[in-house]
């Protein structure tokens, strides 16, 4: 028996596969359109491998893994970056995007990842991504765009300098997902912003500014299904208050979408309280309120919501909760993810991206 599952959101394209015969597991997992790589356990019955194999499956499930009956296809992707020797060389961003558009694969390109540039903590990759804006049909199949995709070594994630990216919309109608990390000097648009095709949008920073709140929660985008914002805090750029967030909590802002995400924020108590009844939670399939300061005050709030047990997941990763709390929370007739406890002795919490 074989069970088949994938995994994708604006960072990863994966599957894992469980082929249970008799006493023995074969575990396969990996990107999509690769082979992967190949577990394979043997018990003592078949009974045991039954049981270890619906454990396995459990815990993929939990973690957001969907099964499906059919592979999906190996997507055509390209990353773009200046390592550290090579910006000491003086190679840039730009040189290599344009080196890029002549060749022949980047009329195949379905994923664009823009990975580090040089200096990103003093330059902005705005040259580039200007250059692409004004090449779209050297880019013909582009659906998804990353940029930004670098670890703290290379630039810590608050000190990311980051670009405008009004023209993008225009430029590539067809774009389905958009993932920027940082938010220092960002501009989402300047103006009403409005795309067709848009299902995935992720903005990854240590504060989020209360202007590209503003942009998104004006914004038409009538087939948006994944939202995910990193919330942040003050001295990292965040200047919001709860109210900046609440039409995002109110249904049918954006009719299609399944999957919320208001992350990584130092008010994670006040938005669990206020969401924990508000009407988007009628359309969502996931809530992830992971990654923040999340306590027992807002943990009570969705605890004694009739409108949570309607979602698929709630993403609690990384929280202040109590031992006790997180009992209560393992009940649920959802999956919730209450991992990644922090201590709840401490005086002061953090969120997990702040520096």
């Amino acid at each position: 028996m074989k069970h088949y599952f994938e995994y994708q959101d604006s960072k990863s394209y994966k599957f894992w596969q469980v082929e249970i015969e008799a006493n023995t597991l074969n575990v396969k997992y990996g990107k999509i359109g690769t082979a992967g790589q190949e577990k394979i356990s043997s018990f003592d019955t078949p009974e045991k491998a039954q049981k270890e194999m619906e454990k396995l499956m459990s815990e993929k499930t939990k973690k957001g893994y969907v099964e499906k009956t059919d592979a999906s296809a190996k997507k055509i992707a390209r990353r773009i970056g200046v390592s550290y020797d090579e910006a000491e060389e003086g190679k840039t961003l730009l040189e290599k995007v344009t080196a890029f558009l002549e060749t022949t694969q980047a009329t195949e390109v379905e994923s664009l990842v823009i990975a580090a540039w040089e200096e990103p903590h003093e330059t902005s990759p705005q040259e580039a991504l200007d250059l692409l804006i004004a090449n779209p049909a050297k880019l013909p199949q582009l659906k998804e765009l990353f940029v930004g995709d670098m670890d703290s070594e290379e630039c810590e994630i608050s000190w990311i300098i980051q670009a405008d990216y009004t023209q993008l919309f225009t430029a590539f109608p067809a774009l389905e997902r958009l993932h920027i990390k940082g938010s220092t000097d960002l501009t989402l648009s300047t103006l009403p912003l409005k795309h067709e095709h848009l299902k995935a949008l992720t903005i990854e920073c240590g504060g989020l500014p209360n202007k590209i709140i503003e942009t998104i929660v004006t914004a038409q985008l009538p087939n948006l299904e994944y939202l995910q914002l990193y919330i942040g805090v003050e001295d990292y750029g965040f200047d919001g208050k709860l109210d900046d967030l609440r039409p995002f909590m109110q249904k049918d802002l954006f009719p299609k979408l399944t999957h919320l995400g208001l992350v990584d924020s130092e008010i994670a108590n006040e938005i669990a309280t206020e969401i924990a009844q508000a009407s988007v939670l009628e359309q969502l399939e996931t809530l992830d309120l992971s990654m923040g300061t999340l306590s027992d005050d807002g943990g009570r709030a969705l605890l004694d919501s009739d409108k949570i047990a309607g979602l698929k997941k709630l993403d609690l990763h990384y929280h202040y909760l109590s031992n006790d709390m997180i009992k209560e929370f393992k009940k649920m007739p959802i999956l919730v993810d209450v991992t990644d406890q922090q201590d709840t002795e401490e005086e002061w919490r953090y969120p997990a991206v702040t520096e």
